[in-house]
């Protein structure tokens, strides 16, 4: 799901969010929520599906800006030069 990021009032709420946004309840990630990236400026996160987020970024008055979300997976540990195959000594 992409994230997105808007500028709202203080204490938003998820209503106000998809208010501004003009959004519904089934194109937001509930679970997710509205995530106060920096309260000091107003600037939050939400979650939204790909319909969603094309319509928001098409809306030229959305002063929402999309992101991609990447999944988040387990790094692997890089094998160490002398336990790659062809460097037994």
């Amino acid at each position: 799901m992409p994230l997105l990021t808007i500028r709202l009032r203080a204490a938003a709420t998820m209503a106000a969010a998809l208010t501004e946004l003009r959004l519904t309840e089934d194109e937001v990630d509930l679970e997710y929520g509205l995530i106060a990236v920096d309260p000091d400026q107003d600037l939050y996160a939400l979650r939204v599906n790909e319909s969603a987020a094309a319509k928001v970024a098409s809306d030229a008055s959305s002063a929402a800006e999309v992101f991609a979300d990447p999944r988040i997976t387990t790094a692997t540990e890089p094998t160490p030069p002398d336990q790659r195959p062809g460097t037994e000594g």
